[in-house]
């Protein structure tokens, strides 16, 4: 039986699947932010008022975000994480891109557009990946 090579983009993204989850883990990690700084985090990096009574779900969202970042620079490493971490976070992310883009013309906005890049870089990065790896690991990254 004839061997057949993996084409271009298998490749491709089996070459740059450790640094994007290393990468894009981080950018989303720093969210973790607003579990421990709200009031320092809201004004100056989601360019919105800090009000106190929105403490605890501003905080649970920063924790929540902050450790999916952390699981995305665990999957660079730990190969049997890739799939299910790509699909959660596609899923996360997606919503998140059709948050900003549907609220689009309001000015509470304007703090979103790098997480927004972010975030669809993430959705488009993982749709490449399931088009060419399917929704496996790539053999040169299995145990």
């Amino acid at each position: 039986m004839e061997s057949k090579e993996p084409g271009k983009l298998y490749q491709f993204f089996s070459r740059t699947v450790r640094p994007f989850f290393l990468f894009t883990g981080a950018g989303t990690a720093l969210v973790g932010l607003y579990a421990f700084l709200p009031s320092w985090a809201m004004p100056n990096v989601a360019k919105l008022p800090y009000l106190q009574e929105y403490t605890i779900i501003i905080q649970h969202w920063g924790i929540m975000v902050g450790i999916m970042g952390i699981c995305m620079m665990l999957a660079a490493i730990v190969p049997e994480w890739r799939v299910p971490i790509l699909l959660y976070s596609a899923f996360e992310k997606s919503f998140m891109v059709w948050l900003v883009l549907s609220n689009a013309q309001q000015p509470f906005v304007n703090g979103f557009w790098i997480p927004f890049a972010l975030d669809s870089t993430v959705v488009l990065y993982t749709i490449g990946y399931f088009l060419a790896c399917g929704f496996t690991t790539p053999k040169n990254e299995r145990p």
